[in-house]
């Protein structure tokens, strides 16, 4: 190669090895508030909750309107973490709770290490829920720091105010009670979570936050800041109970936005805007008090009310503003989306399920949708499948009625076109048998992956431990 070549190889090489270096990579945000329904933030149509902070966040971003969790939040942040459906790395029928002896294997490998083995700082700050034994806990799962709480704000003792909203009642103390609920840093107890504690959540959160962007900007990082609100108990901040005409669930909704507010405010003060990614979730469907409309039913089931969550991504520069996709995407998407624009690793010696979305987010003409089809599980059920704007409803014994001397009726197979009836209300499974034999082939392939009910061959062995013991390093 003549001399002038060989520089101007060397220069392009510079300029390449300067574009996915340390400072040109994006840092990422992810914010997951609990229990959150698909309407109850305006980006989404609430008429409720007044959440400005969201709205900008939808103006400067891109909605994504297809975005898929699971039913219940153990198994949605699975799949957050592992770039896989949560039957595959998390086999288990429902949560978990304080003192299992399961959770999350360590041979997982998360979307924090995937980013720490490319030089990006990790941390978590608020709700794991995957595991509360020393082994499971987010410091040995790729975390270099991990505040909150290791599991749902509810999971403690009667008497500690977390089996009731703010200002109710104390129900009956249970039979078999539940260790006090701890608040943590770095697998260490720092304190046991009673009301007052609730009610400082999201601002203590949000402060964390704060603080680790500000000593992160140098470099890049992966902040994951998974609310415990809004799930119940209900406690709003102090500030905010009563700020809002509708409640203490809109108090709340509208602390979280204020929350999320601050947090993007943050990113552009400190001129971290045009590199930072920010994707604003729920980990499942709303509850009964929530609104998913304009979709049917809600959290712990699997019509899209319970699983279709509202996200926002929003990077400036790079995301086209005020736009939205119906692209299917899920919780396991971001692993891989982040592995890609962080020069991170996929892992290549097991299957994943998620796909970058980088080309939906910013845009990209021609951009293909990664994804025809998305699995609904209940736990270790298959209950329905979507293909394009197909849905199918697997049949299934109905769950018992409240008055047992009347039997359960069956649930029937049902097709559903999820474009022109996305609140699944016009069964068309008579109509298109064509579409159904389509659908059900796809049932057939997963049936020999992870299987319809049970655990099939292609789920992953859970973490497990022989002597678990409750986070209990303090009086009860």
């Amino acid at each position: 190669m003549k001399l002038p070549s060989l520089l101007v190889a060397l220069a392009l090489a510079s300029l390449a090895a300067a574009a996915t270096g340390p400072e040109a990579r994006p840092n990422f945000i992810v914010i997951n508030i609990d229990d959150l329904g698909y309407a109850d933030i305006e980006p989404f149509g609430s008429k409720l909750n007044r959440t400005p902070a969201l709205d900008r966040m939808a103006a400067e971003g891109r909605k994504l309107t297809s975005f898929y969790a699971a039913p219940v939040c153990s198994p949605s942040r699975a799949a957050l973490m592992t770039g896989s459906y949560a039957k595959r790395a998390l086999p288990i029928p429902h949560v978990l709770f304080p003192g299992n002896p399961i959770g999350l294997a360590p041979g997982e490998v998360t979307v924090a290490e995937v980013l720490k083995a490319a030089g990006y700082s990790t941390a978590i700050i608020g709700k794991w829920h995957l595991g509360d034994q020393p082994e499971f806990l987010p410091n040995n799962q790729g975390f270099d720091l991990h505040f909150g709480l290791p599991y749902s704000n509810d999971m403690g003792p009667a008497e500690d105010g977390v089996k009731s909203d703010l200002g109710k009642p104390l129900p009956p103390a249970a039979k078999n009670p539940q260790p006090p609920l701890p608040l943590l840093r770095n697998g260490r107890v720092v304190k046991r979570v009673l009301p007052d504690d609730q009610q400082s959540l999201v601002e203590l959160y949000t402060d964390e936050a704060v603080a680790y962007i500000t000593a992160q900007q140098t470099r890049p990082f992966f902040l994951y800041l998974p609310h415990n609100a809004v799930h119940f108990p209900l406690y709003p901040g102090k500030k905010w109970v009563g700020k809002s005409p509708h409640g203490l669930f809109s108090d709340w909704v509208e602390e979280v936005d204020w929350s999320v507010g601050r947090i993007l405010d943050t990113v552009r003060a400190l001129g971290l805007a045009e590199r930072t990614l920010v994707i604003f979730t729920s980990d499942n469907g709303g509850t009964p008090r929530s609104v998913n409309a304009p979709f049917r039913g809600h959290k712990t089931t699997t019509w899209e009310g319970g699983m279709r969550v509202p996200t926002i991504a929003w990077w400036p520069g790079k995301i086209p503003a005020g736009t939205s996709t119906d692209a299917i995407a899920a919780m396991f998407d971001l692993l891989p989306t982040f592995a890609a624009l962080g020069g991170g690793r996929v892992p290549a010696d097991r299957k994943i399920d998620g796909a970058d979305l980088s080309a939906i987010l910013t845009g990209a003409p021609g951009a293909k949708p990664p994804h025809e089809t998305f699995y609904y599980f209940q736990g270790l059920n298959l209950q329905a499948v979507r293909h394009g704007d197909w849905k199918l409803h697997l049949p299934r014994a109905a769950a018992a009625p409240a008055a047992k001397k009347q039997p359960a009726e069956p649930f029937p197979l049902q097709l559903y076109d999820l474009r022109a009836d996305p609140g699944e209300s016009r069964n068309l499974a008579a109509a298109r048998p064509e579409v159904v034999a389509r659908l059900q082939a796809l049932v057939a392939a997963m049936a020999s992956d992870l299987g319809t009910e049970g655990i099939g061959p292609g789920a992953r062995k859970i973490g497990q431990v022989a002597e678990p013991k409750p986070i209990l390093p303090f009086d009860r």
